[in-house]
């Protein structure tokens, strides 16, 4: 089959395929996802080249796995709890060796946006300075409120979603973003203030 039928194939033809061994088939399937996968891992692991490397870890398990994937669900939700469970386990094998270190997330990566206007800027703060400082204070919550808010406003995710994407209830769910948009308030509300006093 030529490389163009593959991108022409919907996703159950493409899953079927791979599941018998067809290596174009799966290749087009993590051409569709990767993006996604490498931005919910660069979110949990903390940098770009972080949730890059766990990324090819996540496409290893998916070509393993898809063998047993059952074609009449949704194939990106079984890809993004396989990718969150490959991030943390990453992440307690690190503790373990207790190598916990992580890198700045590169400017490149997608922004987050907090729908809450309490605490934007006035018209001379430039949306380029917003934007940074809004992904800065993102990247500074604590691991579990990031991924939390990252999958009910990247994501779009519905509580019950993510309660499942997680193996939470839906009440911590709630919590978490709360907590997580709250962080994010103080944090750009404090930032603003400094602004303002230098200026």
């Amino acid at each position: 089959m030529k490389l163009k039928r593959y991108r022409e194939q919907n996703e159950v033809e493409l899953i079927r395929l791979a599941q018998k061994g067809d290596e174009r088939a799966f290749e087009e399937i993590i051409n569709r996802y990767s993006n996604r996968v490498i931005n919910l891992a660069t979110q949990i692991m903390g940098s770009r080249d972080e949730g890059w490397d766990v990324a090819q870890e996540v496409f290893i398990s998916i070509w393993k796995n898809i063998k047993s994937f059952d074609t009449t669900r949704n194939l990106y939700p079984w890809i993004r709890r396989i990718t969150i469970n490959t991030c943390y386990e990453e992440l307690r094998r690190r503790k373990r060796d207790r190598e916990t270190s992580l890198d700045d997330v590169e400017e490149d990566e997608p922004s987050i946006d907090i729908p809450d206007e309490t605490y934007l800027p006035d018209d001379n703060f430039s949306k380029i300075e917003l934007k940074e400082v809004i992904e800065k204070a993102f990247e500074t919550l604590p691991e579990h409120y990031r991924v939390t808010l990252w999958l009910r406003v990247v994501e779009n995710l519905t509580y019950e979603e993510i309660a499942e994407t997680l193996n939470i209830n839906i009440g911590t769910v709630k919590s978490r973003i709360n907590m997580a948009r709250k962080l994010m308030r103080d944090r750009l509300k404090s930032y603003l203030e400094v602004t303002d006093e230098s200026s």
